[in-house]
């Protein structure tokens, strides 16, 4: 690749293509350069490391997957939470490394991400609160979206895991009448039950997401 088609910008997409193929592990300046046809200290004139590029492939994410624009849409702060869930949702589905990289101080909360978190903190204002009140409730719901959603792509996360082992989770053994262990005497009216909606990540996210949002309202009105 030329130096004039090497670019910022160019970099940030294959490295984010790279990073949905094969994880941020399998991710280095080299693999990126290979990809570009180019030389690998051509790269660090464009991005001076690897830190930088990280932060700088987050906010490209976030910059691809806004939230949607709220003007005459009259939607209420709960209709927003179940936008920014399903926006996110997706996005983690896509991106599922940005799970790790939005958890870091130093790479999440670029310029495109304070835009989708000041949407959502907009929204929140609607209960009465003050806009510190309003940012916690948002990272809250932000928090909860990405715990449910690493339960759901985790398995594409870990290298070399066993496909043709048994991924049943003790929790999942038990509600199947099929215990790997003795029943815990708390559980015990679990067993057997088949009730296996209590492990659906979209399940989860639903009625999750609706009780933090009881929540929120009770705090508000208080």
């Amino acid at each position: 690749m030329t130096e004039a088609k090497l670019t910022r910008a160019a970099i940030v997409d294959t490295a984010i293509t790279l990073a949905d193929e094969s994880g941020l592990d399998a991710l280095s300046m080299r693999r990126i350069a290979e990809r570009m046809n180019a030389g690998a200290m051509s790269l660090y004139r464009h991005v001076p490391n690897k830190d930088t590029l990280l932060a700088a492939m987050t906010d490209e994410v976030s910059r691809r997957n806004p939230y949607p624009p709220a003007d005459g849409q009259n939607w209420t702060w709960r209709d927003r939470v179940r936008i920014a869930a399903e926006v996110d949702w997706r996005l983690y589905q896509e991106h599922p490394w940005v799970l790790f990289t939005f958890a870091v101080p130093r790479y999440n909360f670029g310029e495109h991400s304070l835009i989708v978190l000041s949407w959502l903190v907009e929204g929140f204002t609607e209960l009465g609160v003050d806009t510190r009140e309003a940012t916690r409730m948002s990272l809250s719901v932000w928090s909860y979206i990405a715990g449910v959603a690493l339960q759901e792509v985790s398995a594409r996360l870990l290298p070399g895991r066993d496909s043709n082992a048994d991924e049943r989770s003790g929790l999942t053994a038990l509600l199947d009448g099929d215990p790997h262990w003795p029943t815990p005497s708390a559980l015990a009216p679990l067993e057997g039950s088949g009730d296996l909606t209590l492990l659906t990540p979209e399940h989860l996210l639903e009625s999750g997401l609706a009780d933090l949002c009881d929540g929120f309202e009770s705090r508000a009105a208080r």
